[in-house]
């Protein structure tokens, strides 16, 4: 690769140097005041409606046992849940670059589909398969 100093090289004007050197420059990131406390916020946020839900599952767990698959025991109706904790974690390893490359609208969006059609699906579940 061919440096500015080299001799094959043509001169880099001064327009030329600063917007390379601008480009080059890493992204900031808010280091205090509201903004960097809004970010601080939104992913309590964020972390909490989703470890929220992950967390209830356990009270959905009794309910299916208790009242809606009574003829099934608990333990049979654990895959249930340990498929839900594999997808809900096994994804996180998808959402990083998908957050690089489409921003945080189109996760939020897909993500609150997402959550609303399985709880949906949830409700409409009378039989365990």
């Amino acid at each position: 690769m061919l440096s500015p100093s080299s001799p094959s090289a043509p001169p880099l004007s001064d327009s030329e140097k600063s917007a390379s050197s601008s480009d080059a420059s890493p992204p900031t990131y808010p280091e205090g005041g509201l903004q960097a406390w809004l970010v601080v916020l939104g992913a309590f946020c964020g972390l909490t409606a989703s470890i929220g839900l992950y967390n209830s599952t356990g009270v959905l767990s009794i309910l299916l046992s208790s009242s809606i698959l009574t003829t099934s025991s608990a333990s049979s109706l654990g895959w249930i849940f340990s498929i839900y904790a594999f997808v809900v974690w096994g994804v996180g390893v998808w959402v990083g670059p998908c957050f690089d490359v489409f921003g945080p609208r189109v996760l939020l969006l897909a993500g609150a589909v997402c959550t609303v059609l399985g709880m949906m699906g949830l409700s409409f579940c009378y039989g365990k398969w």
